[in-house]
């Protein structure tokens, strides 16, 4: 798996874009795991859901500053189009360690973020979470690439995630695509271990 990070100005801003490249790669979009039971959730094209995941982010004092702060975090996770895409469960297990190693959702833990995983067809999953606690605290994801990279490497070599996209082992497409040279041995750690740095 390859992980690319981007930050939204809100929740509706992130739903409409992932809505919008299903729509355009002729995809089902599906909620495959959350903060909480998904069943307990509203539908994912219902307004109720993007109100829910926000539901913990400060009001903005207006869409400049919403676009300045850009509290709505996702880091989408590609697998290779030429291999089987993987189940769900491969794609809920990275996220989870990707939300761990960063800090910013570990299970059990009721202060942490609110977030979402949504499956883009059979090679595609976006992982979502708006970067506030109950607690009106925010995250540092300031190392967010580096972490999220060490976990998708490490989850390859155990064999529990498929191979990475072609352009992310192909050298200079490699770097076009924004990948990162290999993870220090402190951040691989940091990711086996699920804590935080």
């Amino acid at each position: 798996m390859h992980p690319t990070i981007a930050r939204y100005a809100s929740t509706r801003d992130l739903l409409a874009s992932a809505t919008a490249a299903a729509a355009q790669q002729r995809q089902d979009l599906r909620l495959i795991a959350a903060w909480r039971p998904v069943a307990d959730l509203p539908a994912l094209h219902q307004a109720a859901f993007a109100a829910e995941l926000a539901a913990h982010l400060p009001p903005p004092a207006g869409p400049a500053a919403a676009l300045r702060t850009r509290l709505v975090w996702q880091c989408t996770l590609r697998t290779d189009p030429d291999a089987p895409g993987p189940a769900d469960h491969r794609f809920q297990e990275t996220a989870r360690r990707i939300l761990a190693a960063t800090g910013i959702a570990t299970d059990g833990d009721p202060a942490s973020f609110r977030w979402a995983l949504l499956r883009l067809g059979g090679h595609e999953a976006r992982l979502v979470a708006p970067l506030a606690r109950p607690d009106g605290s925010v995250v540092d994801t300031g190392r967010d690439r580096s972490l999220a990279l060490a976990v998708c490497q490490l989850a390859e070599s155990r064999g529990t995630g498929a191979h990475r996209p072609r352009a992310a082992t192909a050298g200079t497409a490699g770097h076009r695509a924004g990948l990162l040279s290999t993870p220090s041995p402190v951040v691989s750690a940091a990711a086996r271990s699920g804590r935080r740095l």
